[in-house]
């Protein structure tokens, strides 16, 4: 797929729902990056948060069916605010709702999994969940170090 400019929103990163798709995220991430003058730290964590958005949607909202639509749209904020909205046409899931995975206790109690949606709350300075008519709508903000804004807070519609 592509990317394409959408105006005063930003950029726009059109994927396939393959998981050899999300390498493409990485090098956008990059340009947006040197275009914008986002931190190192910032970049990082946007990297890693929309690694885990991406593969969730391409793995359990998408089954691994390739061939559906993941959009991401880099949206313009004030200086030192990014804003990611990534959407997709999968069945309806609000990932804010899902409660942190217990502590394990044990080395034998640790899962492989189920902690993705735990580090995009702890990586992201803002989360909006909204649900669309064919999918979903998740909007990912990141406040770079030093800078003066709100600090972290997740909300769903």
């Amino acid at each position: 797929m592509n990317t394409q400019s959408t105006g005063t929103d930003g950029e726009c990163l059109a994927l396939e729902s393959k998981l050899l798709e999300i390498a493409r995220v990485s090098p956008w991430i990059e340009k947006l990056a040197a275009r914008h003058g986002m931190p190192s730290r910032t970049q990082f964590a946007i990297d890693l948060c929309l690694e885990e958005v991406l593969s969730n949607i391409i793995r359990h909202g998408y089954a691994g069916e390739p061939n559906h639509a993941v959009v991401i749209r880099h949206r313009i904020n004030r200086e030192g605010s990014f804003t990611l909205v990534v959407e997709d046409q999968a069945p309806q899931f609000n990932p804010l709702l899902v409660s942190d995975p217990p502590v394990p206790h044990s080395l034998e109690d640790v899962s492989g999994g189920g902690h993705g949606i735990q580090l995009l709350k702890q990586f992201a300075d803002a989360i909006e969940y909204e649900p669309m008519p064919n999918g979903n709508r998740i909007t990912i903000t990141f406040v770079a170090p030093g800078s003066t804004q709100a600090g972290p807070r997740t909300t769903a519609s």
